[in-house]
């Protein structure tokens, strides 16, 4: 499942600190940290035999951790809008992701905050960053529903 997380370090270094969309089928090793947060082994290329895996901190409880790694895609693939080249300046193109493969979502930095990155592990092994067109919690969303939803508010 794609879980959005509040990052506070990775491998203790906390300039990494901020929002991510994680794979829960990628993390391992889930303990309790500091009463209320968790911490675990994130191995964003399993089948990589040099690989051991970065450990992350994160402001959300092992629960709730635990409650997502033992949920299931409702989307076994999901259709997101891609920038070609990974260029913003190039019109998205929709394109078919397995929802399993997509190791992490985060945001792009600025000026579009409305972009985001996905990395996907292609073979077990190796990965691919793609420029979406879609906010990160959107990702998840769809990987959660396989559909996109719209949100409007009317004010009086």
């Amino acid at each position: 499942m794609l879980k959005l997380l509040t990052i506070e370090s990775i491998n203790g270094d906390t300039s990494k600190a901020g929002s991510k969309v994680l794979n829960t089928q990628f993390m391992s090793e889930v303990k309790t940290y500091s009463t209320t947060k968790a911490r675990f082994r994130f191995t964003s290329k399993p089948d990589d035999r040099r690989g051991g895996g970065d450990w992350y901190v994160v402001s959300e409880s092992r629960t709730t951790i635990t409650t997502a790694m033992n949920q299931s895609f409702n989307a076994v693939g999901i259709t997101l809008n891609v920038h070609p080249e990974n260029s913003a300046s190039n019109s998205a193109v929709a394109a078919l992701f397995n929802v399993a493969e997509i190791v992490m979502v985060y945001p792009n930095s600025t000026p579009n905050t409305a972009l985001s990155w996905i990395v996907v592990n292609e073979k077990g092994w190796k990965h691919r960053k793609y420029l979406v067109a879609h906010k990160m919690v959107d990702v998840a969303a769809i990987s959660l529903t396989g559909t996109t939803t719209t949100t409007t508010t009317t004010t009086s």
